[in-house]
């Protein structure tokens, strides 16, 4: 698409030569662009809050403090790409002025998101501050050498005079901000969305795992104590024959297997579909549990009492001492289906704790 002329209308061009304009209102607008684009980052505070808090609302993953400043940058640097052409003030009946400005909104989700796809798979890190800015560097020359452009618009600008002062309106200005920066956020809201995933999927083996329930609790609003319930529910169920008096040693010996399993979240990749998205885990199978079984299958018993016993000393054994297989990669789905379907046999993230923690 043909990027317009950035140019003053002759009409507007000629009141400024001969002064025959009672105002300046149209000046001090074309003024006001060229600062917002130089070092006007400042102006599209209000804008980002907005975009802030909505991001904030879909993610737990929360927008960095740290990041303001570098995306302040990022909006200014993007509305440079935009050229202007502003029309001739028109005084209004309450004396303030209507100024016409003409442009192509730049849509920026356009402009970054296939190259963002393949950029965020290749990230060195998952720290979502540091993934942001190292996106937010790469999106800023795209801006400037392949920009994509909405149709041509025109906002309507409200001035004020004061003495010999004039004001854009903040609703105006902030309206103007919005339409000429199509999907703002987009750089950010892609990182997140991805970082989000492989925060809740590593929260959910946490919590499944290791007890860790925090993280769980705010993807699934629950509370933590609704978490930990979820934990706890037929888990560590002990069997049937075990001596009353072993349960909460056989209990305690399995968490702490489980609280050694070893595993990595990889960088999901998303799929079509609602929340959906593959991703690998790569562990180290806790063969813990079963090396315990397997010496306990090999012991002489002559009571209930001693099974009981023989099971829980292997176990406590080899939860102070665990085992582990050979690293291993899985590449799993994780979606809404995968997740209702979690504890089915046979499904992918049952058969993924199988993996994790092999049980005999």
């Amino acid at each position: 698409m043909r990027k317009p002329i950035f140019l003053i209308s002759c009409v507007f061009a000629f009141a400024l030569l001969t002064g025959c304009s009672d105002n300046a209102a149209d000046k001090y607008v074309g003024e006001q662009i060229t600062s917002i684009k130089e070092k006007g980052s400042g102006s599209f505070e209000a804008l980002l809050d907005e975009g802030i808090a909505e991001s904030n609302d879909a993610y737990v993953l929360q927008f960095p403090e740290e990041l303001r400043k570098p995306y302040l940058e990022f909006m200014k640097d993007s509305f440079g790409s935009i050229d202007f052409e502003v029309a001739k003030a028109q005084k209004m009946d309450d004396g303030t002025y209507s100024v016409q400005v003409t442009y192509t909104p730049l849509h920026i989700k356009n402009t970054v998101e296939t190259a963002n796809t393949e950029l965020i798979a290749s990230l060195e890190t998952t720290e979502l501050t540091g993934a942001v800015t190292t996106i937010l560097e790469k999106d800023t020359a795209l801006m400037k050498d392949s920009p994509s452009y909405n149709p041509e618009t025109i906002t309507t600008l409200e001035v004020s005079k004061n003495g010999d002062n004039y004001q854009i309106s903040t609703k105006s200005l902030e309206n103007f901000l919005s339409q000429a920066l199509v999907e703002y956020m987009a750089p950010y809201d892609e990182v997140c969305d991805i970082l989000d995933c492989q925060d809740f999927f590593k929260a959910y083996l946490d919590a499944s795992f290791k007890g860790e329930v925090a993280r769980f609790a705010l993807h699934t609003d629950r509370t933590e104590e609704e978490a930990l319930t979820w934990y706890e529910a037929d888990v560590f169920d002990p069997p049937a024959d075990l001596s009353e008096a072993y349960i909460p040693r056989y209990q305690e010996a399995l968490k702490s297997m489980l609280r050694q399993c070893q595993y990595t979240v990889g960088i999901p990749k998303k799929e079509t579909g609602l929340y959906s998205y593959t991703v690998d885990v790569k562990t180290t199978p806790n063969t813990s549990f079963s090396s315990a079984y397997t010496e306990f299958e090999g012991g002489t018993y002559y009571s209930i009492d001693e099974v009981s016993s023989g099971l829980v000393e292997a176990m406590e054994k080899y939860a102070a001492a665990p085992t582990f297989n050979e690293e291993t990669t899985l590449n799993i789905s994780f979606n809404l289906s995968s997740m209702l379907n979690a504890g089915n046999e046979g499904s992918e993230l049952s058969e993924l704790a199988k993996t994790i923690f092999v049980i005999p």
